[in-house]
Parts: C-alpha cells; sequence; structure tokens
C-alpha cells in the first residue's frame, strides 16, 4: 500500500498568486577541506561560524549568506564522494539550496525529484542551461564585482538563496538591492533574459539590484500557468502545501476516521487556515476557499466498479473512500507592485 499520501492540487487558471513564505532555512554546499571543519553544521548567525575553520574564499560566501539573515544555514562540505551531500539534503529540512561545489546539472535534477516527491524546496544556480523548472532560479550575471573584489555568479548564489530564504511576505524580490555589487557586465536585452527564465542584476538609480523575480520555468501548461514563473508566487504555493501536509499528516493520518464528517472538519481546518491570510497575502474579498471534491470522490468511485452516472452529488460526496481523502481548493492571491501604467491627463 506504501504511506499514505496527501496530493495538493493548485490549478491556476487565471490565478494570480501570492502568499507568505517560509522564514527559510538555507543550504549551502560548498568545497573546503579546511583541517577541522565539521562536514555538516547549522549556524543561526555569522557569528557562530567558526572562521578558522573555512577558507578565506568560503568564508566570505557564508557572510554573504547571511546578509539578509535566514533563519539559520546548513552547511555541507562536498568530499570526493558528492553524493554523500545529496544523500545529507534528502535528509536535511531546508528551503533554498546554493551548491557552489556542486554541478549545475545534478543539483537541478535534484531539486526536480524533490519536487515531484512532494517537497517544496528550491535552489539557486548559476548561468544554467534552460533548467526550465519553478523550483530552480537561474542567476545569469557575468564579470560580477563587489565592494571586496570580484566574485563568480556560481559563488554569489549563496547571496541570493540567503535572499529569498529571508524576504519578508510582503514583496517579492523583484528589484531588490544589493549594495555591496559596484558591477557587472550589462546585457544587450535584459526583457529577454527575463522572459528565458533568467534572474539578472540590473543597475538602478541607486545602485544595482535584482531584476524581475523569475525562476526558470518556462514551459507553461494549464496546470502550471504564468503565475508559476514568479518566484514569489511558488514560495506560497509551497507553503500551503507544506503548512496543510504537516498538519494533516501529524493530526489525521491514522488518527481519524475517513468517513464525510470527519472531512468536514478538515476542510474547516484548512479553510481556517487560509482565512487568516485574507488581507495580508490572500486576496480578502476572493472566496478562497477548501472543499470536498466531487470530481475526485466521482473518479475514486468509478475506478472501483461504482457507476455515479445516477448517483446524486450528494450521495458522491458521502461516500467511502476507503483511507484516500480528496479536497479542491479555489485561492486567489495579492501578487507585489511590480508595473505602473499612469495615463496624465493635461
Amino acid at each position: 500500500m506504501g504511506l499514505p499520501e496527501i496530493f495538493i492540487n493548485f490549478q491556476t487558471a487565471a490565478v494570480s498568486a501570492i502568499t507568505r513564505s517560509a522564514r527559510g532555512v538555507l543550504a549551502v554546499a560548498l568545497t573546503d577541506a579546511t583541517e577541522g571543519g565539521a562536514v555538516e553544521a547549522v549556524y543561526k548567525s555569522l557569528a557562530e561560524v567558526p572562521q578558522e575553520k573555512f577558507t578565506a574564499e568560503n568564508y566570505r560566501l557564508l557572510e554573504l549568506a547571511f546578509l539578509t539573515a535566514p533563519s539559520k544555514v546548513c552547511v555541507l562540505r562536498v568530499g570526493e564522494d558528492a553524493e554523500l551531500i545529496y544523500q545529507a539534503l534528502e535528509r536535511l529540512c531546508f528551503d533554498w539550496l546554493a551548491a557552489p561545489g556542486l554541478e549545475n546539472a545534478t543539483v537541478i535534477s535534484f531539486i526536480k525529484m524533490l519536487r515531484a516527491n512532494g517537497r517544496g524546496v528550491k535552489a539557486v544556480v548559476a548561468n544554467a542551461t534552460a533548467p526550465d523548472c519553478e523550483g530552480i532560479v537561474n542567476l545569469c550575471v557575468s564579470d560580477l564585482v563587489l565592494e571586496d573584489g570580484a566574485i563568480d555568479a556560481k559563488d554569489y548564489t549563496a547571496r541570493v538563496a540567503g535572499l529569498l530564504a529571508a524576504l519578508p511576505l510582503t514583496r517579492s524580490a523583484t528589484y531588490v538591492s544589493l549594495p555591496e555589487v559596484v558591477g557587472c557586465a550589462a546585457l544587450d536585452d535584459p526583457d529577454g533574459d527575463v522572459d528565458a527564465g533568467k534572474l539578472i542584476i540590473v543597475s538602478g538609480r541607486d545602485g544595482y539590484r535584482l531584476g524581475r523575480a523569475v525562476n526558470s520555468l518556462t514551459t507553461l501548461t494549464p496546470d502550471k500557468a504564468g503565475p508559476f514563473q514568479k518566484i514569489k508566487i511558488v514560495e506560497g504555493i509551497d507553503l500551503i502545501r507544506t503548512d496543510i501536509a504537516k498538519a494533516f499528516e501529524s493530526g489525521y493520518v491514522g488518527k481519524v476516521l475517513n468517513d464525510y464528517d470527519n472531512k468536514l472538519l478538515l476542510v474547516t481546518a484548512i479553510n481556517a487556515y487560509l482565512k487568516g491570510l485574507e488581507g495580508d497575502v490572500l486576496d480578502k474579498t476572493a472566496d478562497n476557499r477548501c472543499f470536498v471534491s466531487l470530481s475526485g470522490q466521482r473518479s475514486y468511485l468509478e475506478s472501483r466498479g461504482t457507476d455515479t452516472s445516477d448517483m446524486k452529488d450528494a450521495d458522491i460526496l458521502r461516500a467511502n473512500t476507503g483511507s484516500q481523502v480528496f479536497l479542491e481548493a479555489n485561492l486567489t492571491f495579492c501578487d507585489a507592485m511590480e508595473d505602473l501604467s499612469l495615463v496624465i491627463a493635461m
């Protein structure tokens, strides 16, 4: 039978999505053979990081990771067997990954695999070739120079991933200032780069900043429409999926009989959670609600030989579905302001 599973599917037709992000945990995989350095360590602030246990280059990278104060940073050192790092990452709870010590292609495949298995993890890679995934942010920049000198784009992913992990609930990463950046190569077609799923760095009135906060998703489908290209929207989807799954696993799996009344109790709990997001991150004028899925119930019954053509909807909703719970949700989210059209009449 396998473990109990919960499938929360977000349909995105005409939906603009944004919600709070988890106050993120950042994982950083780096190559560092400094004697005495722990293979795996967790730090809540830069003050906890033992500078003498890292190379100067890697300590600089961790300084960047803590610039916007993620809740904690999990540091993993890449040894001869990189597979051990991926095994550790599968075990760790983290939200964002920066992996200067690992190959882009392997990181991308790993994140895609975890997301396919229901984990809302994301990674920032640098100058990758068309990752095409909502969980991969592709930082595309060259000739990057900080106040303390040049830096490779792959190392700078620690800064961007830390920033995304710690971003406040009320804004997107679009036009976030990067005060430590003093130079980078100009782009020939920044709009085209954004359309190609690249997170870029642009110069503005007050220095350098991130461009439009997009991930690398470029192949759109009915289930993954335009909103899924926004980092902040995917952050919200992952948050809701994770929060509800955790509540279900801790409070319902194996503990509650799967009858219609208890399904309604679960729906009520989920709706109370969604209500708490309204007026801040969810659109309070919309009908944000979860409900028992008529189509899910019907498909279950049909797959087990029950002819539902003459059944009333109410009877289908009340039907026994074994250990499986079928729910749907309609949500309308508020995105951050990013584009302005101002018409001035004279």
